[in-house]
């Protein structure tokens, strides 16, 4: 998918990773579609909570709240960059570079930054709160 970026952002797009080469109306789709998926966090906590015990409701609920705080931070910190980091280390397997991201002010891609990352920050956590309500109330052997 190639956008118009290049007349707006004054470069050439092949200097443009595929992941940030998106247009205004892209990111503005891809934030909505990183709410809904994080939406889901709530479905998924309404689930598991329905399958629980009365007494383990609470436990399920800030487990969720936990994913999201932990597997947000783990995210940021060297999820993204091991994903889709840039530097001249980087392999078809692995990336390097882009820890901990946050782009400088004056960067004309910082829109595009923000965006992807958001995007795969609400699968990864939602990936966490799938497979911690697999298993829930497994390790309760008193009831």
């Amino acid at each position: 998918m190639k956008s118009n970026n290049s007349v707006v952002l004054g470069t050439n797009t092949s200097d443009i990773p595929w992941l940030y080469d998106i247009s205004l109306e892209d990111t503005n789709w891809i934030i909505t579609s990183a709410f809904m998926i994080f939406t889901m966090q709530t479905g998924f906590g309404m689930l598991e909570s329905g399958c629980v015990s009365i007494k383990n409701e609470v436990n399920i609920m800030m487990k969720n709240v936990v994913d999201i705080v932990l597997g947000g931070l783990t995210y940021w910190f060297f999820g993204f960059s091991m994903s889709f980091g840039r530097s001249p280390m980087t392999n078809s397997f692995i990336a390097f570079g882009d820890y901990f991201i946050d782009p400088s002010l004056d960067n004309e891609l910082k829109g595009a930054i923000y965006a992807a990352f958001i995007f795969q920050l609400s699968f990864a956590t939602t990936a966490t709160t799938i497979v911690s309500g697999a298993m829930a109330e497994r390790y309760d052997h008193e009831s």
